[in-house]
């Protein structure tokens, strides 16, 4: 297995409106979670889902 593989696991999402959310699991073929406050975050309240995408 390359070391460098990103492992997959499920993504649980509440947020029904988005094109990817299937029965509350992400279903994109990437994911991407930035920081809303620079570089870094403080708590999970910082962050975003920048794949979202209104249905």
């Amino acid at each position: 297995m390359d070391k460098n593989a990103a492992k997959c696991m499920p993504v649980k999402c509440s947020v029904t409106n988005c094109t990817y959310n299937d029965s509350h699991l992400c279903h994109a073929d990437t994911l991407e979670v930035n920081s809303l406050t620079g570089n870094k975050a403080g708590t999970s309240d910082d962050t975003c889902c920048t794949t979202f995408k209104d249905k």
